[in-house]
């Protein structure tokens, strides 16, 4: 009897560590555009597909929901986000084995058509806030406002004249603070005379 039950025990314990403990969870995923919000990750090996989840705050899997399964690509676009809100975003690997743990979060807000001249966006990397625009013909450098409540430019505040590049990086952001941004065009003769939409980026 005490044969046969070490057997059983034992075969248990083989099946068990047989069964798979599915695939590792993605890394490195970031936004690669906010026109429409592209997402990129790496590749998990064995991975056969990928599932992208997206919330309207911050945290885990329990506050997103589904977006897309079976995505075989290692980038999604989410043509569905609509321009004003920010979304966050994971994603998971997919194998024979089992579904893994969820990848890093990120976020960002889709770039607005409307609402200005020209096209702002804006996402979060690390400690900072990144802003890409649009070029603007005639423009010969750019000023930068921010303010913390959805507004015109006159009533942000001007954190960086005289932009001669396309993109900002925002370091002196806070966690926790969704800011609003404008960036003013501004002409040979020293006239801002276009502005941008506004990009709200949650820090």
């Amino acid at each position: 009897m005490k044969t046969i039950v070490f057997t059983v025990a034992a075969l248990a314990l083989m099946v068990v560590a047989g069964c798979g403990t599915g695939p590792e969870a993605p890394t490195g995923l970031t936004v690669t555009s906010t026109s429409p919000i592209t997402l990129s990750w790496n590749s998990v090996s064995g991975a056969t597909s990928y599932n992208v989840y997206r919330g309207t705050t911050t945290g885990g899997l329990s506050f997103k929901t589904l977006l897309a399964s079976n995505v075989t690509a290692t980038t999604y676009s989410d043509t569905s986000a609509t321009a004003g809100a920010t979304f966050y975003y994971q994603v998971t690997a997919v194998s024979s084995d089992g579904v893994s743990g969820a990848s890093n979060e990120v976020n960002a807000s889709p770039q607005q058509s409307g609402g200005g001249s020209f096209v702002l966006g804006g996402v979060t990397n690390g400690s900072q806030i990144v802003l890409t625009w649009s070029n603007v013909a005639g423009a010969v450098r750019y000023n930068v406002y921010r303010g913390l409540i959805s507004s015109t430019v006159t009533g942000k505040t001007l954190i960086q004249p005289g932009i001669t590049a396309l993109t900002f990086s925002d370091a002196t952001v806070l966690f926790g603070n969704t800011y609003y941004y404008q960036v003013e065009a501004v002409n040979v003769n020293g006239t801002p005379f276009a502005d941008s939409n506004e990009a709200s980026v949650a820090f």
